[in-house]
């Protein structure tokens, strides 16, 4: 599992430093130093989609029926906790097989030693477990900073396929 905190001003500020130096990259070139550059980089996009067709046509994906399950189970105990915490939540599944939980919250409340918070504290502790990917971050809504959480969760297996 990857564990991103993923902070929406830094992002932004990082973007900005990229796009700039990237300008100043561009700049110093020449004419031809840059569509030399641009053909280098189309060549490896070119590459990766290859590289990906080809791995599509190689592998079979197949529904794990016990992470559906799971993620089915699963999602009844989010869209409870959302709602008692007071979350935002969206839940999807893509025709990719891949699943994802977004929420999106002011704040959680996680001290408590009543049981609800323990059950909360499980709930969470478990998204984090079984998703593939986690991003955890900020924006502000409202005029309100808000907490953003999405858990990603693959609900197939690769299954190479053979020749008969």
């Amino acid at each position: 599992m990857k564990i991103e905190h993923f902070y929406y001003d830094e992002q932004e500020k990082w973007f900005a430093q990229m796009k700039a130096a990237m300008e100043k990259h561009d700049a110093e070139l020449s004419k031809e130093e840059r569509t030399l550059e641009q053909r280098k980089s189309d060549m490896e996009l070119q590459n990766i989609i290859q590289n990906a067709e080809r791995e599509e046509k190689e592998t079979y994906r197949i529904v794990n029926t016990e992470k559906y399950c799971w993620f089915k189970n699963m999602t009844k105990r989010v869209i409870q906790f959302a709602q008692l915490s007071g979350c935002n939540i969206k839940i999807e599944t893509l025709p990719s097989m891949d699943a994802v939980i977004k929420m999106q919250t002011g704040c959680i409340w996680l001290l408590s030693d009543g049981e609800t918070a323990q059950q909360d504290k499980r709930v969470i502790q478990e998204l984090i477990d079984q998703a593939e990917h986690v991003y955890i971050g900020n924006s502000e809504r409202e005029g309100k900073k808000v907490l953003d959480m999405e858990f990603v969760f693959r609900l197939y297996e690769k299954l190479k396929k053979t020749e008969n």
